[in-house]
């Protein structure tokens, strides 16, 4: 397996540790990030992924065996987000087939994908681009902002937030008259206090 194909299926695990009591989650989260490239292929040969075409992490998402946190679907591919994304709203466009070459139909659906992040996230430049992990061809949809340098693990509030956006469920506008709000009531209640922000830390590659 290639690097990448390693980091996705420990992606794919560390997205499942919510569902163990709270006080083994660290311990085994330490666990999955500590797994070498042969234990993790020994991982894919001993669980029931194995009965998948090539053991695939993907094909068992698209069967609802593992979670995701789903954007758009059709007949031909599931939309998820990505658990380490490069910028906020980044996408996997996840083919239910599983094969080493993308489709015009799915492809399209990408395209319809990154038109509505141009919608709903207010980004002019998405870029969508073709990976291959486990012979599973995917499209990546990532919005641009400028700063996209390091991946980095996103929060289940923030994934949740944005597939409430990229849903319709909720609005970028909503969100920024609730920040308002909460601006207003800290300049009403204390109007002398000064709170100094950190400077952003960028992302590196």
């Amino acid at each position: 397996m290639k690097k990448e194909e390693i980091d996705k299926i420990k992606e794919s695990l560390l997205g499942q540790v919510e569902k163990f009591p709270e006080d083994k989650r660290e311990m085994i989260k330490s666990q999955i990030q500590s797994m070498d490239k042969k234990q993790v292929e020994e991982f894919v040969k001993q669980n029931e992924l194995t009965h998948l075409p090539g053991g695939c992490i993907f094909c068992s998402i698209v069967e609802g065996k593992n979670p995701s946190i789903k954007i758009d679907e059709d007949e031909n591919a599931v939309a998820i987000l990505e658990l380490n994304p490069l910028s906020r709203g980044h996408a996997l466009v996840v083919p239910k087939k599983h094969g080493e070459q993308v489709s015009i139909q799915i492809k399209d659906f990408a395209e319809s994908l990154k038109k509505k992040m141009q919608k709903l996230l207010g980004q002019k430049e998405v870029t969508v681009r073709e990976i291959k992990v486990m012979d599973h061809a995917l499209l990546e949809v990532i919005p641009i902002y400028g700063d996209e340098t390091e991946r980095k693990q996103a929060t289940q509030e923030e994934l949740l937030e944005i597939q409430k956006i990229l849903t319709g469920e909720i609005t970028d506008d909503d969100l920024i008259k609730d920040d308002s709000s909460a601006e207003e009531i800290v300049e009403q209640t204390e109007p002398e206090k000064v709170i100094e922000l950190p400077e952003r830390i960028p992302r590196f590659s």
